[in-house]
């Protein structure tokens, strides 16, 4: 008899260990799927930043830039080093 008893705890033991896994993996799974909608809307909401700046930087008023060659829009080109692979 006492082996069944064992048996029985080890079988409630290993049921219960399996379902707090199964919470687990769930949990993540939707805080997975919560951080990947965030990045969707950042990244679309990125672009469109970025479509409308672009858009900006067509103006004939952009275009006017500096003579030394700076952006007035705050962005910078980054010249490339002599040696990359570009």
């Amino acid at each position: 008899m006492f082996s069944y008893e064992l048996q029985q705890t080890r079988r409630n033991d290993l049921q219960r260990e399996a379902e707090e896994w199964r919470m687990a993996r769930d949990a993540k799974a939707a805080r997975s799927a919560e951080r990947r909608a965030r990045r969707t809307e950042a990244r679309a909401a990125v672009r469109t930043d970025a479509e409308g700046a672009g858009a900006s930087l067509a103006t004939p008023a952009a275009a006017a830039a500096p003579a030394d060659g700076h952006r007035a829009a705050g962005r910078f080109h980054r010249a490339l080093h002599p040696h990359s692979a570009a």
